[in-house]
């Protein structure tokens, strides 16, 4: 198989820390995912206000953010292919996000989470925590769980 190329049958996920998703790297982050045959990209750390929706020629995105600050925020990108198996998303806050798709056996659950960093107050880093748990309390038992995102893990000794 080439590399990069999709396999028939199968979906390709990724994950992208963008670091803020302007309206330019948009159209940069989709063309990316049209290259590498991505079919469900999770996003962290968008910057957009709000939560909601929007559709391209190739994509549906769904997008959770801060209602005030442009700070944090996640999203998932799925292609116009997958939107036509969506049941639904929710955007639960500006760290969590997920899509329910339904497969050929078995539905899928997809969460995209944007972690505090161990530097966030406790409080946060617990809330966060607290509003994970009942996502996944809200996820069916009998669909697939696909856990993803940036979890701002430091590994070694130094900052």
């Amino acid at each position: 198989m080439i590399k990069g190329q999709k396999r028939k049958n199968t979906y390709n996920i990724a994950i992208w820390n963008v670091r803020s998703m302007y309206e330019g790297k948009l159209n940069i982050v989709q063309k990316e995912m049209n290259c590498m045959y991505i079919d469900r990209l999770g996003i962290s750390e968008m910057k957009w206000i709000g939560s909601g929706h929007f559709r391209s020629a190739n994509n549906t995105g769904m997008c959770s953010g801060n209602n005030i600050h442009r700070k944090n925020g996640v999203g998932m990108i799925i292609t116009n292919q997958v939107s036509k198996s969506l049941i639904g998303y929710k955007a639960a806050n500006d760290r969590i996000i997920y899509i329910r798709v339904k497969a050929h056996q078995v539905n899928v659950t997809c969460i995209q989470v944007y972690v505090p960093t161990t530097s966030a107050e406790t409080a946060d880093i617990e809330g966060f925590y607290r509003n994970l748990h009942v996502t996944l309390k809200e996820t069916m038992i009998k669909y697939v769980l696909i856990l993803m995102g940036d979890w701002n893990a430091k590994i070694g000794k130094g900052e």
